[in-house]
């Protein structure tokens, strides 16, 4: 019967956790511009409704939406029942004159059911010619004919439609000034949008869910990665998508490629998250939006997680983590008076700015110090947080100076072998850690000489 109790328990805090999650991102992302680019591939997939319904709620609690709509399946389509052939250059579509009207049709047609659909989840949404194109030229000999770059966005008009709860759907066709039409990349124009507005998320929303771990080639700035259950590289910062690419030019698909390169590209304009997710996933844009650790792969710039002091706003979190940990015999009692005594030797694991781990090194004397109040929440006990805070508590140590740490554990024996301790005796404890020792908690004793 306990056993259940205490499995039904583990379940409650998971969803209290989780609750919390996303009333907090619910207040974080209000107001915040999202773009996605979405697939056309996605387009007859049983599950796109739902996809775009997920958009519309995003929509309806304050998000700001734009979508870009990819074509590539759409332009393949109408140009083989037309037989006209289309050729690649490095995966760039070389776009000619009689294939243009054409592509144009199809891009038009795949953002026209997008704004079908919004219309039916109860959005506005509205299409336009809001992109600025020029010629690619001739490149190393090759006739680009009318595929474009992108020379500039109507910023002023997509703002002003966004204050007015629009959602602008921009297909990838550009007009230079005479208007003369372009085909131009939709994943490139998803990310130079991010040069023109104040960007939170970027999405790439496809048949890829992420980039998976296995086989990749890993140096030193992707040692550890943060990988998810089914495989895929959960989080990246710019340095590590860059070295993934440096590494694995043979090992990564043309839309992988496509997609580090651009997501670094958007991140370096502005946009503070860029995540590569599948559609074919039910809820996989809420869950990438409402939890700090998604299904697909995000490319961030700035400080994502990190370890950081404990200040007295956290002393809160830190109990509810712990609270769990304590009901179960696996850590002694805390108190808020007793954090609080000794807040400066708390760290907690944050992203963005939510609480999911904390520790503490407390000195003793003997030039130790000791490891302890190592928590996670529920939720994320299996993501490397705790032995992230391990890691940095141990590091502290070095830097300060300490000769050895040590820690008292009843439960979590090979975890911490793992992390590099091993087994100490009652003598090697400094005094006034002996003294106090609880004989009838019984704890094993670890030890790491540093």
């Amino acid at each position: 019967m306990n056993n259940g109790f205490d499995h039904l328990n583990v379940q409650n805090i998971e969803v209290a956790g989780f609750i919390r999650e996303v009333f907090g991102y619910i207040t974080r992302f209000k107001g915040q511009l999202f773009i996605l680019k979405i697939e056309d591939c996605l387009m007859d997939h049983p599950l796109f409704p739902v996809l775009i319904r997920d958009i519309t709620l995003l929509h309806k609690i304050g998000v700001k939406i734009l979508i870009v709509p990819g074509t590539r399946n759409s332009i393949d389509r109408q140009l083989k029942a037309w037989e006209i052939d289309s050729d690649f250059e490095s995966g760039v579509r070389l776009t000619t004159e009689e294939a243009l009207p054409l592509i144009e049709q199809a891009s038009l047609g795949a953002a026209q059911r997008i704004m079908s659909h919004l219309t039916a989840g109860g959005c506005h949404g509205m299409q336009g010619n809001w992109v600025a194109a020029r010629s690619m030229g001739i490149i190393d000999g090759v006739d680009y004919m009318r595929t474009g770059r992108i020379e500039r966005i109507e910023k002023n008009i997509l703002e002003h439609l966004l204050s007015e709860d629009y959602i602008p759907i921009i297909p990838p066709i550009g007009w230079n000034k005479i208007g003369h039409a372009y085909n131009i990349s939709s994943t490139e124009l998803a990310m130079e949008l991010c040069k023109y507005l104040t960007v939170g998320k970027l999405f790439f929303i496809g048949s890829e869910n992420g980039i998976r771990a296995e086989g990749l080639h890993t140096g030193a700035q992707t040692k550890y990665l943060d990988v998810t259950d089914n495989g895929v590289i959960s989080a990246l910062d710019i340095e590590q998508a860059q070295e993934i690419l440096d590494l694995n030019p043979d090992k990564l698909n043309f839309a992988q490629i496509d997609y580090l390169k651009n997501a670094i590209s958007a991140c370096k304009a502005g946009a503070k998250r860029v995540h590569l997710i599948s559609g074919e996933t039910q809820g996989s844009v809420l869950q990438e939006v409402f939890s700090s650790r998604g299904d697909g792969t995000m490319v961030y710039a700035n400080q994502y997680s990190s370890i950081r002091p404990a200040t007295t706003d956290d002393i809160p979190d830190i109990l509810r983590i712990m609270q769990d940990y304590i009901a179960k015999g696996f850590l002694i009692p805390r108190t808020q008076e007793s954090i609080s005594e000794k807040l400066p030797d708390y760290v907690v694991y944050a992203i963005d700015n939510v609480i999911h781990g904390c520790g503490a090194l407390h000195a003793f004397e003997d030039n130790t110090a000791e490891v302890a109040a190592i928590a996670v929440a529920a939720n994320y006990r299996k993501s490397g947080v705790g032995a992230a805070i391990v890691r940095h508590l141990v590091a502290t140590a070095k830097m300060r100076g300490y000769r050895m740490v040590f820690l008292l554990t009843t439960q979590a024996l090979d975890w911490f072998y793992q992390l590099g301790f091993k087994d100490g005796t009652l003598e090697e404890l400094p005094k006034t850690k002996r003294d106090h020792y609880n004989h009838k908690r019984n704890s094993r004793i670890l030890v790491m000489n540093l």
